[in-house]
Protein backbone atom coordinates (compact mmCIF):
# COMPACT_ATOMS: atom_id res chain seq x y z
CA UNK A 1 0.00 0.00 0.00
CA UNK A 2 1.16 3.42 -1.12
CA UNK A 3 2.01 6.48 1.35
CA UNK A 4 -0.75 8.92 1.46
CA UNK A 5 -0.07 12.64 0.86
CA UNK A 6 1.05 15.24 3.69
CA UNK A 7 -1.05 17.30 5.44
CA UNK A 8 -0.47 20.35 7.96
CA UNK A 9 -3.37 21.47 9.99
CA UNK A 10 -1.29 24.65 10.71
CA UNK A 11 -0.71 25.23 7.18
CA UNK A 12 -1.47 25.56 3.61
CA UNK A 13 0.79 22.98 1.37
CA UNK A 14 1.30 22.47 -2.50
CA UNK A 15 4.16 19.64 -3.56
CA UNK A 16 7.30 20.02 -5.92
CA UNK A 17 9.03 16.98 -7.84
CA UNK A 18 12.17 18.09 -8.64
CA UNK A 19 13.96 14.88 -8.55
CA UNK A 20 11.88 13.45 -10.90
CA UNK A 21 14.73 13.05 -13.45
CA UNK A 22 17.43 12.18 -11.00
CA UNK A 23 18.76 8.73 -10.89
CA UNK A 24 19.62 7.29 -6.72
CA UNK A 25 23.19 7.10 -8.04
CA UNK A 26 23.04 11.27 -8.18
CA UNK A 27 23.77 12.10 -4.84
CA UNK A 28 25.49 15.29 -5.03
CA UNK A 29 22.92 16.55 -7.79
CA UNK A 30 19.96 15.63 -5.38
CA UNK A 31 21.69 17.57 -2.43
CA UNK A 32 22.20 20.55 -5.12
CA UNK A 33 18.36 20.34 -6.01
CA UNK A 34 17.28 20.50 -2.86
CA UNK A 35 19.34 23.40 -1.67
CA UNK A 36 18.23 25.11 -4.88
CA UNK A 37 14.70 24.48 -4.10
CA UNK A 38 15.20 26.14 -0.22
CA UNK A 39 16.42 29.11 -1.98
CA UNK A 40 13.79 29.47 -3.84
CA UNK A 41 11.17 28.64 -2.00
CA UNK A 42 13.50 31.82 0.69
CA UNK A 43 13.29 33.63 -2.51
CA UNK A 44 9.58 34.12 -3.23
CA UNK A 45 9.61 35.35 0.51
CA UNK A 46 9.47 39.24 1.46
CA UNK A 47 12.08 40.78 3.64
CA UNK A 48 10.82 40.31 6.72
CA UNK A 49 11.66 36.59 6.46
CA UNK A 50 14.53 34.97 7.86
CA UNK A 51 16.21 31.86 6.72
CA UNK A 52 16.00 29.01 9.27
CA UNK A 53 18.85 26.42 9.17
CA UNK A 54 18.48 23.04 11.12
CA UNK A 55 15.30 23.44 13.10
CA UNK A 56 13.26 20.83 12.49
CA UNK A 57 9.40 20.64 13.13
CA UNK A 58 7.71 17.78 14.10
CA UNK A 59 8.57 14.51 11.98
CA UNK A 60 10.33 15.13 9.35
CA UNK A 61 9.33 18.54 8.85
CA UNK A 62 12.13 21.07 8.36
CA UNK A 63 11.77 24.97 8.70
CA UNK A 64 13.52 26.76 6.19
CA UNK A 65 12.24 30.18 7.19
CA UNK A 66 10.04 32.27 9.75
CA UNK A 67 8.65 35.67 10.21
CA UNK A 68 6.68 36.77 12.79
CA UNK A 69 3.98 35.35 11.61
CA UNK A 70 4.37 32.47 9.87
CA UNK A 71 7.11 29.97 9.25
CA UNK A 72 7.83 28.02 5.73
CA UNK A 73 8.83 24.21 5.99
CA UNK A 74 9.85 21.69 3.69
CA UNK A 75 8.58 17.82 4.09
CA UNK A 76 10.24 15.20 1.20
CA UNK A 77 8.13 12.05 1.47
CA UNK A 78 9.23 8.43 0.07
CA UNK A 79 8.19 9.01 -3.38
CA UNK A 80 10.63 11.87 -3.34
CA UNK A 81 8.06 15.01 -3.80
CA UNK A 82 8.92 17.76 -1.48
CA UNK A 83 5.65 19.63 0.41
CA UNK A 84 6.20 23.21 0.71
CA UNK A 85 4.41 24.47 3.42
CA UNK A 86 3.30 27.94 4.38
CA UNK A 87 2.08 28.03 8.15
CA UNK A 88 1.46 29.15 11.55
CA UNK A 89 4.54 29.56 13.77
CA UNK A 90 3.88 27.43 16.20
CA UNK A 91 5.60 29.02 19.08
CA UNK A 92 2.98 32.21 18.66
CA UNK A 93 0.72 32.91 21.87
CA UNK A 94 -1.23 36.41 21.03
CA UNK A 95 -1.14 36.82 17.54
CA UNK A 96 -1.81 32.97 16.72
CA UNK A 97 -5.55 34.28 15.27
CA UNK A 98 -3.94 37.14 13.25
CA UNK A 99 -1.40 34.44 11.55
CA UNK A 100 -4.47 31.94 11.18
CA UNK A 101 -6.59 35.17 9.36
CA UNK A 102 -3.41 35.55 6.94
CA UNK A 103 -2.09 31.90 6.24
CA UNK A 104 -4.22 31.66 3.17
CA UNK A 105 -3.83 34.30 1.13
CA UNK A 106 -0.26 35.02 1.96
CA UNK A 107 0.14 30.94 0.89
CA UNK A 108 -1.35 30.98 -2.49
CA UNK A 109 0.58 34.48 -2.93
CA UNK A 110 4.13 32.35 -2.15
CA UNK A 111 2.99 29.74 -4.23
CA UNK A 112 1.82 31.65 -6.98
CA UNK A 113 5.90 33.06 -6.87
CA UNK A 114 7.27 29.23 -6.77
CA UNK A 115 5.39 27.98 -9.54
CA UNK A 116 6.89 30.08 -11.86
CA UNK A 117 10.27 28.04 -11.20
CA UNK A 118 8.54 24.50 -10.17
CA UNK A 119 5.28 22.48 -11.08
CA UNK A 120 3.21 22.56 -8.26
CA UNK A 121 0.24 19.94 -7.00
CA UNK A 122 -2.14 20.28 -4.54
CA UNK A 123 -3.87 17.13 -2.17
CA UNK A 124 -7.37 17.04 -3.34
CA UNK A 125 -7.60 13.76 -0.92
CA UNK A 126 -5.49 11.74 1.47
CA UNK A 127 -4.13 9.81 -2.22
CA UNK A 128 -4.85 12.20 -4.70
CA UNK A 129 -3.71 15.02 -5.99
CA UNK A 130 -4.16 17.65 -8.83
CA UNK A 131 -1.89 20.07 -10.42
CA UNK A 132 -2.23 23.80 -8.82
CA UNK A 133 -3.77 26.67 -10.65
CA UNK A 134 -2.30 29.65 -10.27
CA UNK A 135 -4.41 32.64 -9.29
CA UNK A 136 -5.49 35.05 -11.59
CA UNK A 137 -5.06 38.75 -10.92
CA UNK A 138 -7.21 41.38 -12.85
CA UNK A 139 -4.73 43.79 -14.81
Amino acid sequence: MGEGLYRSPNGRTAYAEPFEDLGPEDVDLWIWVYDDLVATVRGCLGSSWQPVTREWRGRGECVVARNGLHEAWLYEDSYARVHVTFGVRRDLDTTAALARSLVDDRAEAVFDWLQETYDLHVRTSAWTSAKRMARRVAA
